[in-house]
């Protein structure tokens, strides 16, 4: 199966007035392009019928007028008022020289313009150094009166040309204020689209009550609908499954707690009773049975150390202390316990003021995410270092814990690289969604794992209250 093509991304207006603008900036060079062209053919066509014309008449007017050796060229009082009607249609100017090659005659039929030196030159590029008129004046046979040169006037070509191409300017101008008219709807009409990706982006970060507005358009209105509907019914799930996370946790912590009391009560005492009666078996012996000594030593250590497993066991399936010190100075006591088991490791906890007003269930949540994390930090990390951060701000709070042991192994899950089976990320997970928190395990910067976890405190306080009601 050949893989769908990748879709470039396309921002219509950006687009639409891109098109455009390139539209108008083509139309205005091609125009420039053609207005030179047809600036430099019809000035070198004009320039050689008017050549023409002008010598015909120069030529008839010293005929009817002069014979061929009344005067020089320059001596010669010619009337040029038919060129001047000339000249009002078609700028040129006229330099007539004698057979001495002296000038005697240079006119201009429109009012003559200054240009600037580069301007100058880029008309006569444009138009061609060679246009221009030669032909001879006075022609008699074997006798030549005169030569005449016509060449265009370049101030008032220059002049035209200017309009011309104000003229386009102002075509493009016109087109890009239309495009205005153009690019109005279209953005008016993709408006809706920018309520809709903020709608989406909000969604995204967890804002559950994000919801699309009412648009204009029925079609878009009918999706906002559709979406806000299924937004509604992701929000009632996630609601219930989080109330159902609690109460799972809660009905654990109650077995836990429960179980903790049982073994406590029933197996504690057996223990207690089993070793005083081998501290008196222990009399006994050293009194009238000294064989037995060994044996009764080995049933104390034996009970010592199942007495040390049940303190360890109940530690773990409820917080010593928790109820009645608050957070903070149980997780010191869990910080100083992993102290005194990992003496290679050292342990460290940074905790704001003020943690002392959390509801149980997040004190709870919170020391049972520490314990599991130091654990697994300890157990598969082999860290040199362990650090636990628990900071409280305006929104709710915030927990880091941080090690520079082996890390997350390349590939693998973060929770099964801790624990095998992954039931400690799980169980965290369990805790954190309860809370409408985020959990993320991640290799830290530099070496080891992070585990980061955000819970919004005000939404825990009131599903807590709600409970309680």
């Amino acid at each position: 199966m050949l893989p769908a093509p990748r879709l470039r991304p396309l921002d219509l207006k950006r687009h639409l007035f891109v098109r455009v603008s390139l539209f108008a900036l083509i139309v205005l060079l091609l125009g420039a392009v053609v207005t030179l062209l047809e600036a430099r053919y019809r000035v070198r066509d004009d320039i050689q019928r008017t050549g023409v014309a002008i010598r015909q008449l120069i030529t008839e007017e010293i005929n009817r007028n002069y014979s061929a050796y009344d005067a020089t060229l320059a001596e010669l009082n010619l009337d040029l008022t038919a060129l001047k009607a000339m000249g009002q249609v078609i700028d040129f100017c006229i330099e007539m020289s004698d057979f001495h090659a002296s000038t005697s005659h240079h006119q201009c039929f429109a009012e003559a313009i200054d240009l600037p030196a580069p301007v100058e030159t880029f008309m006569r590029w444009v138009v061609g150094g060679d246009a221009e008129f030669r032909g001879s004046i006075g022609q008699y046979p074997g006798i030549t009166g005169g030569q005449l040169v016509v060449t265009p006037n370049y101030g008032r070509e220059v002049l035209e040309l200017a309009l011309k191409l104000g003229n386009l300017v102002a075509v493009s101008t016109m087109i890009l204020f239309f495009s205005y008219f153009i690019y109005r709807p279209v953005r008016n009409a993709l408006a809706p689209s920018e309520a809709i990706l903020s709608t989406l982006s909000r969604m995204e970060r967890g804002d559950l009550e994000a919801r699309m507005p009412s648009f204009a358009l029925i079609e878009l209105n009918r999706i906002a609908e559709g979406f806000n509907h299924l937004a509604d019914r992701l929000a009632r799930t996630i609601h219930s499954q989080q109330r159902l996370a609690r109460r799972l946790l809660s009905a654990r912590e109650e077995e836990r707690q429960h179980l903790a009391r049982e073994l406590h009560d029933e197996f504690g005492q057996y223990l207690a009773s089993l070793n005083a009666e081998a501290a008196f078996a222990r009399e006994l012996a050293d009194e009238s049975v000294p064989a037995l000594r060994p044996c009764v030593d080995s049933i104390v250590k034996t009970v010592a150390h199942m007495m040390e497993t049940l303190q360890q066991i109940l530690h773990r399936l409820r917080p010593i202390g928790l109820e009645e010190f608050g957070l903070v100075p149980s997780l010191q006591q869990l910080i100083a316990g992993w102290k005194q088991r990992s003496r290679g490791t050292r342990f460290t906890l940074a905790a704001d003021d003020g943690l002392d007003d959390l509801p149980d269930n997040i004190n709870v949540s919170l020391y049972r995410i520490i314990q599991e994390s130091l654990t697994n930090a300890v157990r598969h990390g082999l860290p040199g270092r362990v650090d636990v951060s628990l900071r409280r701000g305006p929104t709710g709070l915030t927990l880091e814990i941080r090690d520079d042991g082996q890390g997350v192994r390349s590939g693998e899950d973060a929770g099964q690289a801790s624990k095998p089976g992954g039931f400690g990320r799980l169980g965290m997970e369990e805790r954190v969604l309860a809370l409408g928190g985020t959990l993320h395990i991640a290799p830290a910067p530099e070496r080891g794992t992070l585990v980061s976890v955000n819970l919004p405190l005000s939404n825990a306080e009131e599903t807590t209250t709600k409970e309680r009601l």
